[in-house]
């Protein structure tokens, strides 16, 4: 998909799209003329969604599926193949996020964030990528963080399902090379979601910093819908998105620069403190 105009007819599923990146990558995929099967276990919000997304293109499916329900995702995953049309992009964007130091994130809530943030997009990815591979065509993007390119201490938990969604679209990728589907994966830092209003919070001081932000900081939904179609259609392997991703290009050439950087934001943003993490 290299142009503007090829997005017409295009078939594509997003995951996660009743609220936030989801819907906003709806929206803009939708005034290109995209036909769209929306995802995500809020019904109500969902039907909202649905008729956001009929205002401004074609009118869009709706579906409501919980994407870290193994089973449920196998079945609409079936049913999906046999009723829809071919799929062409694939949006795996439902994410959860605990806010939490290691040592007061539970087994309850790393079992919670892997099964929407992992396994979900693992388990819809396997079910859905086969009849790309039977076509030839058809792309893969995720939603990842730049908590996923850099460790972000006071959410552990989250982080790593991150890094560990970044590392599977890229190792994906790589396998995929010559079958005709490619893979990107964004990673944005903080972005003006509903995500926090359904985060798990131990740490009351970051809690404070994501419900009020200043008003300069942070990326709104449909600034990260646009690159992410952008990207889709350069077929770029990963973007990284927002201030923040000066860590991420430090890292890369100076750990310890990056790593004193990340520890002074996290400590002026009420993450941590100078011992440690808040809880």
């Amino acid at each position: 998909m290299n142009t503007k105009t090829s997005w017409n007819d295009a078939h594509v599923l997003v995951t996660g799209a009743a609220s936030g990146i989801g819907l906003a990558t709806a929206l803009e995929l939708a005034r290109r003329g995209a036909r769209l099967a929306l995802v995500d276990r809020d019904e109500p919000r969902l039907e909202a969604a649905r008729e956001a997304v009929a205002r401004v293109g074609r009118a869009p499916t709706a579906h409501r599926l919980d994407v870290a329900d193994r089973e449920a995702v196998g079945a609409f995953a079936e049913r999906f193949v046999v009723d829809a049309a071919p799929l062409d992009l694939l949006v795996n964007n439902a994410g959860v996020a605990v806010v939490a130091p290691f040592t007061a994130t539970s087994a309850t809530d790393w079992d919670w964030v892997f099964g929407v943030n992992v396994r979900g997009p693992l388990e819809l990815t396997r079910a859905l990528l086969p009849p790309m591979l039977a076509r030839g065509r058809g792309h893969l993007a995720f939603v990842a963080s730049l908590a996923g390119l850099i460790g972000a201490p006071g959410m552990v938990a989250y982080s790593t399902t991150k890094f560990a969604l970044v590392g599977f679209a890229e190792a994906l990728r790589l396998e995929l090379a010559g079958t005709g589907v490619d893979v990107t994966v964004v990673c944005p830092g903080y972005v003006r979601t509903g995500l926090h209003a359904a985060t798990r919070y131990q740490n009351v001081g970051f809690r404070r910093f994501l419900d009020a932000p200043p008003r300069w900081y942070g990326l709104e939904a449909d600034e990260v819908a646009r690159a992410l179609v952008g990207a889709v259609e350069a077929k770029r392997p990963l973007v990284a998105l927002g201030p923040e991703a000066l860590g991420w290009y430090l890292k890369r050439f100076s750990p310890a620069l990056s790593f004193a950087l990340t520890r002074l934001t996290a400590r002026l943003a009420g993450v941590m403190e100078a011992g440690g993490c808040t809880s």
